[in-house]
């Protein structure tokens, strides 16, 4: 549970809010993160920072009035003052063409099972020791440079309203390893990224491992120019988790949904999206994703199938696009989620994936994504860290920078295998408050038909 002396000061608000007759959320975040960039193959930059974050809304009839604020919690007096500023500013707001749906903590919540200290209080030194131990083990074998990132900490969110007692309490840790070596002539560039749950989930010799496996393909081969046309593309995990993030977005949204923005405007419950393949849940109880609990308007989140093997089942509705259009809310309102992609009965293993791939682009990175279109879910990328050409079910070159611009219903429509093991996939944002999300996703699929729209002469 959240730190007693916050916790009391904020119940006392809530009490204060109550006595005014005030209908008022409260929500809390609080983060400790550390981080360092890696630049030159050395650390270029070290932080570490914790900062709490309280949001106040006032509700009233169809009116509400919001005020954040960034310090520590420390008085009854500046709480007062967020909730008088929080109520003049909603007096002043224009009122809503629609009732706006108050925020009711439907059951209490106190969840730390995501939480490691050894995470939280992993050291700048401790990161540092590891890159070094990789870069002094790569660099010596050609002319490579390393940058890269790694950022873990601990998350607590505390959502209470004026609704009911209940108290919404979550508490995790999360970490995100991304380490790349360039090659200073050739400028290919290759990547190892880590989803950190806990501390001590992976090792220097894993990522050294992991290079090791990838040079020789790039050492000893030219860059392959793959040609304009439809092709079989192997897609890997960033790029799953990117063809995921696009197809909630794309067509599982409510708002875009209704506005007609979203590929699936055109269908209802029931009608098919995608192959037989092709399975898509909400699921916090998945162990590969962080599992938020709960939403910011008080709703326990629980497992929600979005398609059921090509079946369109459910759209997803935020409080503010349900009342809006007199949906159910679907503990939306959010701001991490839980999306996963079920596993296929393929092999497991890129390598095995290779084999049954044969002859087929292999593309594990999706770079500068844009859905320029999403009324039809057309989508554009290029490959970048990784990428290599398949032949008879071996790499056998760098692949040259290709771009794919196709649309997501094509995409999945041609897909002729899935791996049948899934993994965690990072996918939080670098900005704003911390919010841990990843995906569940499987390793690879492979797709037949992918439109490969241009290619460079470089990587």
């Amino acid at each position: 549970m959240l730190e007693k002396r916050i916790r009391d000061l904020l119940l006392a608000a809530r009490a204060d809010a109550r006595k005014q007759g005030l209908e008022a959320e409260f929500n809390f975040h609080r983060e400790r993160s550390s981080l360092i960039r890696l630049g030159n193959s050395s650390v270029a930059l070290s932080t570490s920072e914790e900062l709490s974050r309280l949001d106040v809304t006032v509700q009233q009839g169809r009116k509400s009035g919001a005020y954040s604020m960034t310090s520590d919690i420390t008085s009854p007096t500046q709480l007062a003052e967020a909730l008088k500023v929080a109520a003049t500013n909603c007096q002043a707001a224009l009122a809503k063409d629609y009732d706006p749906i108050f925020g009711v903590v439907e059951e209490a919540v106190d969840d730390s099972t995501g939480f490691d200290p050894a995470l939280e209080a992993l050291s700048p030194v401790a990161k540092t020791e590891l890159c070094k131990k990789v870069v002094d083990a790569v660099k010596p074998m050609g002319k490579y440079d390393f940058s890269g990132s790694w950022s873990s900490g601990s998350t607590e969110m505390y959502y209470i309203s004026t609704a009911n007692d209940n108290e919404a309490y979550r508490r995790l840790t999360d970490g995100s390893f991304i380490m790349v070596l360039k090659e200073q002539d050739k400028k290919w560039e290759l990547q190892a990224e880590r989803t950190q749950k806990r501390a001590g989930e992976f090792s220097a010799d894993d990522v050294i491992a992991e290079f090791k496996a990838m040079l020789p393909v790039y050492e000893k081969n030219p860059g392959y120019k793959t040609h304009v046309d439809r092709q079989r593309v192997m897609f890997g995990p960033d790029a799953v988790a990117n063809l995921l993030g696009l197809t909630i977005w794309g067509a599982f949204v409510g708002r875009m949904w209704e506005e007609k923005r979203a590929f699936s405007s055109n269908l209802k419950p029931g009608d098919r999206l995608f192959p037989e393949s092709v399975t898509i849940t909400d699921d916090p109880t998945n162990p590969n994703v962080f599992g938020m609990p709960f939403d910011f308007k008080g709703s326990r989140r629980r497992p929600r199938i979005l398609c059921d093997k090509g079946i369109l089942k459910t759209i997803l509705y935020d409080s503010g696009t349900a009342a809006k259009y007199k949906r159910q809310p679907t503990a939306s309102d959010l701001g991490n989620d839980d999306f996963c992609l079920s596993p296929g009965t393929a092999p497991a293993g890129i390598d095995a994936g290779r084999k049954l791939a044969q002859d087929a682009l292999y593309v594990p990175q999706l770079h500068y994504v844009h859905m320029p279109d999403p009324t039809k879910g057309m989508f554009t990328c290029s490959s970048r860290f990784n990428a290599r050409l398949i032949k008879n079910g071996e790499f056998v070159a760098p692949l040259l920078s290709s771009r794919v611009t196709d649309t997501i219903p094509s995409v999945f429509g041609g897909i002729t295998a899935i791996s049948s093991r899934t993994i965690p996939w990072n996918v939080s944002g670098t900005y704003d408050r911390r919010s841990p999300t990843a995906m569940s996703i499987p390793e690879y699929i492979i797709c037949d038909g992918v439109r490969i729209s241009d290619v460079a002469d470089s990587f």
